[in-house]
């Protein structure tokens, strides 16, 4: 995760950030959007809550590395055996 894009932002305010994407993983919540009309349009972008916490946990990371070590920022996608 090479991007930090919550740059000078404070560990405080990214914890409490982080706490909260973690209660909405917590509680199972999702986010849907309904447009009825086509007299005005939006826009919505909206980072699923897995994708908010990586980006939450590293950029605390670049922050306090000790506190939250890299092991901590990133999921296992895949798994390949090594023979040797």
């Amino acid at each position: 995760m090479p991007l930090n894009i919550f740059i000078g932002k404070s560990k405080a305010w990214l914890e409490a950030q982080l706490a909260s994407a973690q209660a909405d993983a917590a509680s199972g919540k999702t986010t849907t959007s309904v447009t009825t009309t086509d007299l005005s349009t939006s826009k919505s972008v909206q980072a699923d809550i897995s994708t908010r916490i990586e980006q939450l946990l590293w950029a605390l990371y670049l922050l306090d590395p000790v506190t939250y070590p890299l092991a901590s920022v990133r999921r296992i996608s895949r798994t390949r055996a090594v023979f040797s």
